[in-house]
């Protein structure tokens, strides 16, 4: 099965699993928590970093998440781990990786992320790198952008197919905890970087996941629709590799037939808005996007509010 194949059987089938894009579910019992949209601006000044190998992951993920978060006073960034030369229909690799950038920047423009920052690895191919490589760039930037949350791959996400998502998770878990100290890669010191801490983090998975926190989307629903669009080479890939496949077998989606602007809206809908409905119904939500949350340490917290003293 092709990687972007998100449809397959038949259309009750794709109802019901929402997609490949869409299986994240929890393994174990855990205490969850709705994150709804909060009122005025209280994260202004803060900063987040959607850190993925591919264009379309944080769109289909947490677009939602991301456009309550910039509503809430975040400003964001886009790190692009892979070049995402793999993901077009019947394009070259140089075209494809043309194509992609292009939409990266509609992407970062449509969802109002303030820029987009490309690795530019092989697609498919980040296993060949060494995870120390990747991690030093990303420390680079967490300390740059004084990044305070990032959206990324859940490092521990089971049965995940693709090399490029668990190596740059891994890559980002611990560039989170290594780029806030001081001893590790002092050279930026001197570039006038200081040390910066990634305090949260929200990661999505494809597969399984220990889920503990739910997004509401509902109020940014629209907005992560439009962060999709954008993705335009990959949607359109998505589409023709589904109705190609549909084809072989002497079948076809009526959805699907009409024009190709009529096709991917179509698709997006039912791969896409189905797998955030399915997701939200769980919880009494119309939209929602699950991730398993980790947020500041705060084993200290009690014990300081009780005792600290101004200096």
């Amino acid at each position: 099965m092709k990687r972007r194949q998100i449809l397959t059987g038949g259309l009750g089938t794709a109802m019901s699993a929402a997609g490949a894009a869409g299986r994240a579910q929890s393994v174990a019992n855990a205490a969850i928590v709705i994150e709804r949209r909060a009122e005025g601006l209280p994260h202004r000044g803060k900063n987040f970093a959607l850190v993925t190998p591919h264009l379309d992951d944080g769109p289909i993920f947490a677009g939602g998440t991301m456009a309550k978060l910039l509503k809430e006073g975040y400003t964001g960034y886009f790190i692009r781990t892979s070049n995402d030369e793999k993901d077009s229909y019947h394009r070259t690799l140089g075209e494809t990786v043309l194509a992609n950038e292009r939409d990266t920047q509609a992407f970062v423009k449509a969802i109002g992320l303030q820029r987009a920052f490309d690795l530019s690895y092989r697609n498919h191919r980040m296993d060949d790198v060494a995870r120390s490589e990747i991690r030093g760039r990303l420390i680079f930037l967490f300390r740059l952008l004084k990044i305070d949350t990032v959206l990324s791959y859940d490092p521990w996400g089971h049965y995940e197919e693709n090399p490029d998502h668990y190596v740059t998770a891994q890559a980002v878990e611990a560039a989170c905890w290594m780029a806030g100290g001081s001893l590790d890669l002092p050279e930026h010191f001197a570039a006038g970087l200081t040390p910066h801490s990634v305090s949260e983090k929200y990661y999505f998975a494809r597969g399984p996941q220990l889920v503990n926190r739910v997004v509401d989307t509902a109020s940014t629903h629209a907005e992560k629709l439009a962060a999709i669009r954008a993705c335009d080479t990959m949607i359109t890939h998505m589409v023709k590799d589904l109705t190609d496949s549909l084809a072989a077998r002497k079948l076809r989606l009526p959805a699907l037939s009409g024009t190709d602007a009529e096709a991917k809206e179509a698709y997006i809908k039912l791969a896409f808005e189905t797998r955030d409905a399915g997701a939200g119904a769980k919880y009494g939500l119309q939209y929602g996007e699950e991730f398993h949350y980790i947020g500041p340490d705060a084993a200290m917290e009690e014990y300081i509010s009780r005792n600290a003293v101004a200096l």
